[in-house]
């Protein structure tokens, strides 16, 4: 069976922290997916809209226990937001003392796709940092990459800083040029 989260009046502390968890989500993808400069938001797409997270099962620990809050979404994760979609086995979200959204962690088959279809990072593992705005790509097996119309970049370690519209890569990086 899976369960499905969306915004709503009904669980006001549960829907406030996946108010924030969308929020983070949102800054990802958008990150991720305007690090080329062709992936801009095309006028009259909005933010506006419902965010529903879906998964075969959910753990949610938000108890007084300190340091341990966070949320673990198994098995065919997905996250449908107004400007994309992302897709993962599975999914941590790691709340603060204060229930704030601290960091995501996606992993296995992590793939966020806009919907204007411009842009997508594939990578085995994101992580997300509130604290430093910026998405992390890794390799575990193969290498992410961030692919838009006109270019494919591959690298060990992809960091994305959407506030800054910054791309860094270390470790063995290439990038491949398509005619658009």
């Amino acid at each position: 069976m899976r369960n499905s989260l969306h915004t709503c009046p009904c669980c006001p502390h549960l829907c406030q922290s996946m108010k924030l968890f969308s929020l983070l989500l949102f800054l990802s993808a958008n990150l991720a997916l305007h690090a080329a400069p062709d992936a801009s938001t095309p006028a009259g797409n909005t933010t506006n809209g419902p965010t529903t997270i879906t998964s075969d099962s959910l753990d949610l620990n938000l108890g007084k226990k300190m340091g341990n809050k966070q949320g673990l979404f198994r098995g065919n994760v997905t996250v449908d937001e107004p400007r994309f979609i992302m897709t993962a086995k599975e999914m941590t979200v790691f709340f603060a003392d204060n229930d704030a959204v601290q960091s995501l962690e996606a992993r296995e088959d992590v793939v966020i796709k806009r919907k204007d279809g411009s842009s997508e990072t594939w990578s085995e593992k994101a992580l997300y940092d509130m604290t430093d705005k910026k998405l992390t790509l890794l390799k575990v097996g193969r290498q992410p990459k961030v692919i838009s119309k006109d270019k494919t970049v591959f690298a060990d370690k992809i960091i994305l800083y959407p506030e800054e519209d910054k791309m860094l890569t270390e470790g063995a990086s290439r990038v491949m040029l398509q005619k658009p």
